[in-house]
């Protein structure tokens, strides 16, 4: 099933009544879709919709923006819509949220090219949860299928429309929308948190594109650390906020201010595996590679499959002289999948110094194939002399 984004009234001019009904459009086709991505016989995905072309309030300027359409399509039109392999019905139809919510279904059956559901469902905006509950059963019943045992994230009403408000924002960064104001991207998650402290999809939210501002390069990255102090204020309980903050301090080289977080953190939540790893990375860069291995080795006992654990622990070993111990641990994360030129660098460098050329040179030179060198000129006389004498000792 392809899911389209609803469809907005419009004024006597063309503009939209209210500028806020286009996000719900957009978020309420998002919300049945995932709604509905639950039986194991029904694949709902959202249709993102953009366009080049001016900006509604920009002044003209071009840029990528939404497309917010007026009109449901007709059957004919509907059934003439390009869709992937295998994508049997097409969803649409129109949606207000007001002092009341009212959603148009319209469930095309493409391959037969008929109607398969036209239903409204109209409710207060209180009984929000309601009208998608109905919503889906009504299309669920119409392909054969039961509606998913699902249960919604929050019960307080206005908390889950900010939020829909921000899974649009984040929609928007990740397709590259131009955003007026990207600082105020976090806003609508700060007030469903402020609504519903314990509405953690929210929290989990706003941190994920504070995350991605700040190492994705995706917005401000003063704004990613702001979203975050905002948070704890709210709910100072909030460890997840000084973990992805020791995240941004790791990223900007700042580990001992990202030891003081991770160790906050952990005094809130002691047990939360994660912050193992990375409080052994926290360290590691700073030098203090004896007293990394233990917090890489408490992250490993959790999940002896944690590649970035097991990379680190190969580090800090390394730089303590173990490195036998130190090429087993990489030879793990290789097993797990990791190939990277910096893996095979590592390998390539230790396994020299404990006098097993032959494989340090196939590591070397997966590395430099990874990095997209050539092998030629010095490296082949690298190569040569470590082939004749035994090289001297590679730089780390």
């Amino acid at each position: 099933m392809m899911v389209f984004p609803f469809t907005v009234p419009l004024d006597g001019s063309g503009r939209m009544l209210d500028a806020a009904q286009g996000v719900y459009a957009r978020s309420l086709a998002r919300t049945l879709a995932e709604r509905l991505n639950e039986p194991p016989r029904l694949n709902a995905n959202l249709a993102q919709l953009t366009a080049d072309g001016p900006l509604d309030g920009e002044h003209g300027v071009h840029g990528h923006g939404w497309v917010v359409a007026s009109q449901p399509w007709t059957l004919e039109e509907a059934c003439h819509i390009g869709l992937p392999d295998g994508t049997e019905y097409v969803l649409h139809g129109s949606a207000e949220l007001t002092d009341r919510v009212r959603i148009r279904i319209l469930l095309v059956d493409s391959p037969q090219k008929q109607l398969a559901l036209d239903h409204v469902v109209l409710r207060p905006r209180s009984e929000l949860f309601s009208a998608l509950d109905e919503a889906a059963l009504e299309i669920a019943r119409a392909v054969g299928e039961e509606p998913p045992e699902f249960s919604w994230p929050t019960r307080d009403v206005e908390a889950y429309v900010a939020y829909l408000r921000g899974r649009d924002m984040t929609a928007a960064h990740e397709m590259g929308v131009r955003v007026p104001d990207p600082r105020r991207s976090f806003d609508p998650y700060l007030e469903a948190t402020r609504r519903d402290p314990r509405f953690t999809d929210a929290q989990e939210r706003l941190l994920a594109l504070a995350l991605d501002f700040a190492l994705g390069g995706q917005g401000p990255l003063p704004a990613a650390r702001e979203a975050c102090e905002n948070l704890l204020a709210i709910d100072p309980s909030a460890f997840k906020a000084h973990l992805a903050l020791a995240e941004i301090d790791l990223a900007q080289g700042e580990a001992p201010s990202a030891e003081r977080r991770i160790s906050t953190a952990l005094a809130l939540q002691p047990e939360w595996a994660p912050a193992f790893e990375r409080m052994g990375t926290a360290l590691a860069r700073q030098g203090r590679h004896g007293e990394a291995i233990a917090w890489f080795e408490r992250a490993l006992a959790e999940r002896k499959e944690d590649t970035d654990a097991l990379q680190g622990l190969g580090v800090a070993l390394a730089e303590c002289g173990q490195l036998e111990s130190a090429v087993q641990r990489w030879r793990s994360a290789l097993a797990c999948g990791v190939n990277t030129s910096d893996l095979h660098a590592n390998l390539a460098n230790a396994l020299s110094l404990l006098g097993q050329r032959s494989q340090a040179r196939k590591h070397r030179a997966l590395s430099r194939r990874l990095q997209g060198k050539p092998r030629f000129g010095l490296d082949l006389l690298r190569e040569a002399w470590d082939w004749l004498s035994g090289g001297t000792r590679p730089g780390r």
